[in-house]
């Protein structure tokens, strides 16, 4: 597929990347109709957001149809029209659970920044349930794309952060996407005045129509004086920072009032001057935050409704193929008047669908490989991944029948001698709270090439893993890409710790380990063996 890959500070370019899979039960992948650019892709291609590396797939907004649904999916099956987050949501975290899906332990601003995103043909969603939302036939596909992001980061960081009020007056400083997002969600609490400032006319003529009382030019040598005078020498009620620069927020400080607010949106990438001499007896509040994404229901009724019209920030139209000239025009929106840019897919991608599913889709034709996913080795193996069944008692016992001590990797079982018949049963008779077990299949589903199994303790928050696999596939990265599954599998499903035992002699497994994150310690009950492991779930701070 074609995607627009971020390759170092200022460099980026539209290459050939794999089709995403599934990787975790709680993933769909969505075939992406609709994206756009965003002002942070621009703070990342400055450098200014160490956490997405080179080699990303840029993008946090857009909308698409449902391709592939994970087997812990129930909400979206193919073929759903769906709005991507920017922001994804396990839904179950205490964060989530507090309403700040921003600091999600397994998800937040993932998208186009720690994993791959939406300027792409395909892209893959964890904890799809809650972090996609359906969109009916009759809604306008673009006007939903604001709805990724912008609007719900101007509502929420700058207009209830900065708790406008009926009869309050309101700055927003920078007019740019978000900032203008920020004054159409303004007007839903009825401020007397919205006062707008920007460097650019365009802008400011532009939000002079969507509903500002009064435009400034923010680089008039009186442009302070002005916006104090506008607001009779008070300052004002609410000032939204939505630029990110060290002056805008300082100008912030400057025309705040007294009990007043500063709301800021602003992705900074340097410090700003915190003027406390001037601040510290004026009752005022500085508010930041990363969006959350919590008001997108209500955004979707409102624009369904006809209450707002996120489409009048559209300036410039698309395809994926002409995105460098998109980044392009987004980018000097001084000289070329950009305000939102849509990248259109829809017609782009028709003649390849055939193609892609076929390399894609999780469900393999057949009765060993249905309702499975699909995972790709660094080798280029295709391999196909799915429960176990009742029925398998005999599959798994002709493969175990040719399996040596060698072919077990990252092991809780005792060896091979144990997989006794009862034990095979057992294995297709689980009780699925505490244990799940998976087969691996290759060339099209007809070879059995590795089993897995996950066995949780007691309490739930501790698992072991075992993978088994068939010697002519040693060596081919089965045991790396099905290890790095189950981890994702459990980590989906509230697992903290992931252990395993490996033999001290088996230094490729214990290295494939330590390449997933796992640490190897002595084994207390035998100097023979390591016990390997990883914390899956870890507390984390949130860098944006």
């Amino acid at each position: 597929m074609k995607a627009l890959v971020f390759e170092g500070a200022g460099r980026k370019s539209l290459m050939d990347r794999p089709v995403p899979v599934i990787e975790c039960a709680t993933d769909a992948v969505v075939k992406v109709t609709r994206t756009t650019i965003c002002g942070t892709d621009l703070h990342i291609l400055k450098g200014d957001v160490p956490s997405c590396k080179p080699g990303r797939v840029l993008g946090h907004e857009g909308v698409g149809i449902v391709d592939q649904v994970g087997l812990a999916v129930t909400q979206f099956k193919k073929g759903d029209r769906v709005l991507i987050s920017c922001i994804s949501s396990c839904g179950k975290c205490d964060y989530c659970r507090r309403g700040m899906y921003s600091h999600c332990l397994s998800g937040g601003w993932i998208l186009g920044n720690t994993i791959d995103g939406t300027q792409a043909e395909y892209v893959r969603i964890p904890h799809a349930d809650t972090s996609l939302y359906p969109i009916s036939a009759n809604m306008d596909e673009e006007a939903l794309v604001m709805l990724s992001d912008i609007f719900p980061t101007g509502f929420e960081c700058g207009v209830l952060n900065g708790k406008v009020q009926p009869g309050a007056t309101v700055a927003i400083i920078g007019c740019g996407p978000v900032g203008l997002a920020a004054l159409l969600t303004a007007q839903f609490y009825s401020p007397s005045q919205i006062i707008a400032a920007d460097l650019d006319d365009n802008r400011l003529e532009t939000a002079a129509r969507l509903g500002a009382t009064d435009t400034v030019r923010a680089d008039d040598p009186d442009a302070l004086r002005r916006i104090l005078d506008l607001t009779g020498g008070k300052g004002v009620d609410t000032a939204i920072e939505a630029v990110g620069i060290p002056a805008t927020f300082e100008l912030c400080e400057e025309i705040v009032a007294a009990g007043g607010i500063i709301a800021n949106i602003g992705v900074h990438g340097l410090k700003a001057d915190l003027n406390l001499q001037k601040l510290w007896s004026k009752n005022i509040a500085i508010t930041t935050r990363l969006v959350d994404t919590v008001t997108t229901p209500m955004l979707l009724r409102t624009v369904q409704s006809g209450k707002v019209d996120p489409k009048r920030l559209i300036t410039h139209r698309f395809k994926l193929d002409e995105i460098l000239d998109a980044y392009d025009t987004f980018s000097d929106a001084a000289h070329s008047h950009a305000l939102k840019v849509i990248i259109d897919l829809e017609a782009a991608g028709d003649l390849d669908d055939d193609v892609v599913r076929a390399s894609a889709r999780t469900s393999v034709a057949g009765p060993n490989t249905a309702g499975g996913i699909r995972l790709r080795t660094h080798t280029g193996l295709s391999l196909d991944v799915r429960p176990v069944r009742d029925h398998d008692e005999q599959l798994l016992a002709e493969f175990f029948k040719h399996l040596t001590p060698q072919d077990l990797r990252f092991r809780f079982l005792g060896g091979v001698q144990e997989v006794s018949h009862e034990r095979l049963v057992s294995m297709t008779h689980v009780d699925h709270r505490r244990t799940e077990n998976f087969l691996v299949f290759a060339e099209g589903g007809k070879a059995l090439v590795a089993s897995a199994m996950l066995a949780r303790n007691p309490s739930g928050a501790e698992a072991e893993v075992a993978i088994a696999v068939h010697a002519d596939y040693r060596h081919k990265g089965v045991a790396w890409e099905l290890l790095r599954y189950v981890a994702n599998y459990a980590e989906a499903n509230g697992i903290r710790i992931l252990q395993s035992i490996e033999s001290r002699e088996n230094h490729e497994a214990i290295e494939l380990e330590r390449e997933q994150g796992f640490v190897a310690k002595p084994f207390p009950d035998d100097p023979t063996l390591v016990l390997i492991q990883k914390e899956l779930r870890p507390s984390k701070g949130i860098s944006h």
